[in-house]
């Protein structure tokens, strides 16, 4: 009887205790939001089985005054890559391909590096970033707005009319027609510098169009729509009933609008490669994934079985692969950022967002971030949003050794 009244106080004491470190949290972030040109972001910390802290600040339409909550939903930039990841180990356990198939096996065209044709380009080397096929300035040709009368140019300084003008002037492609005219001999905007000097394996050079590409090839492997394959492979099963690649896959009252930095609105757009950086979802949702992929890295049931997790997520470059930075911190495991440390995760950037998700494999706590602000150059922005993930550091950080 004393041993379960101990047991009993020891709980009561960690509710207790994590409860006031949540309201001390709120405090804190409350002020930093007060003092910065941040729309509107949301915060949540959680261990695989449990919410720990979650909580929405300022708007998601300054205009409106519509609060930024749990459920408001926005644009994740490159974190969106993580779902390429996790559908590529579905393929691979499904037996539709392997990490070691080249491309042009897959593809309904060729793709050669126009320097080294000699050598393939495989599904590896576009999870790893290793592929050299390099975005270039026809990747800006990928953002579309989605309504051109939204868009009144005297609402904007000049500074951030570039970005908006050069959607305005995008046409709408296909994936497939994309890729296509940008990677293919015959291609429209096809040059040899969309490829690295470098050949297919050599060099990791972050790539928004190679993870479209096999995206697009895990579409042809499966026979099914990249869209598709996720929300019957993840979203389904861990009950993200609010996200999607579309705005129509989510809750239109949920949608948050974007902002410059300098809090100027900007029109809702479309990524034509939208696997690399155009998935839409909560701080919720997007909580709800990582746990149930922190369960399956774990050893629990989850989307994928563990040894595909543990292998995804484990560094895969070498030191030349990495170009001799002397950075061993930061390395990359299938469309995931590997640290020494143990910190497994993704960010995400784009105009009018931002999202940073993260794990520590070894206290098992995650961490995500979510701003309907743009981050360019304002060193405002960037020092609010440093001293946000600080204290969300300290409250996971002593939340840890209270265990």
């Amino acid at each position: 009887m004393k041993t379960l009244q101990v047991l009993l106080f020891c709980c009561i004491s960690l509710y207790v205790n994590a409860q006031l470190k949540g309201e001390q949290l709120d405090q804190k972030l409350e002020n930093i939001y007060k003092s910065s040109k941040i729309a509107g972001f949301g915060v949540s910390v959680f261990t695989p089985n449990q919410i720990l802290y979650q909580n929405g600040f300022g708007y998601a339409d300054k205009e409106t005054q519509k609060p930024y909550t749990i459920n408001t939903v926005q644009n994740i930039g490159s974190v969106s890559k993580t779902f390429i990841g996790v559908a590529l180990m579905k393929a691979v356990e499904e037996g539709k391909l392997s990490v070691d198939t080249p491309i042009n096996d897959i593809l309904p065209f060729r793709i050669n590096h126009p320097r080294h044709p000699e050598t393939p380009i495989t599904v590896k080397h576009l999870a790893t970033h290793t592929s050299s096929i390099l975005d270039t300035d026809a990747y800006e040709k990928s953002y579309v707005l989605e309504n051109e009368a939204e868009f009144v140019e005297k609402n904007y300084t000049k500074s951030e009319l570039k970005d908006l003008i050069l959607m305005k002037g995008n046409k709408k492609y296909s994936l497939e027609a994309f890729l296509k005219n940008h990677l293919t001999s015959k291609g429209e905007w096809f040059r040899k510098n969309n490829f690295s000097k470098h050949q297919p394996g050599d060099r990791y050079e972050y790539s928004n169009i190679g993870s479209a590409l096999l995206a697009y090839i895990i579409e042809i492997a499966t026979e099914t729509s990249f869209t598709e394959y996720t929300q019957q492979n993840i979203l389904d099963p861990l009950g993200m009933s609010d996200s999607g690649w579309s705005y129509e896959a989510s809750n239109p009252e949920n949608y948050a609008s974007i902002y410059t930095e300098n809090g100027n609105k900007i029109p809702r757009y479309d990524l034509i490669t939208y696997p690399d950086g155009g998935f839409r979802s909560s701080i919720k949702d997007l909580s709800a994934y990582l746990q149930g992929l922190m369960k399956g890295y774990y050893g629990e049931d989850s989307v994928l079985k563990t040894a595909s997790f543990q292998q995804m997520m484990s560094a895969k470059l070498d030191k030349d692969q990495l170009n001799n930075k002397g950075n061993e911190k930061d390395n990359y495991g299938f469309f995931w950022e590997v640290g020494t440390s143990g910190k497994i995760g993704h960010n995400g950037s784009d105009p009018g967002i931002l999202t940073l998700m993260y794990f520590n494999k070894n206290d098992q706590i995650g961490a995500i971030f979510f701003m309907n602000t743009g981050l360019e150059e304002d060193k405002d922005v960037l020092q609010s949003v440093k001293s946000i993930w600080k204290e969300v550091k300290q409250y996971r950080s002593e939340y840890s050794k209270s265990l």
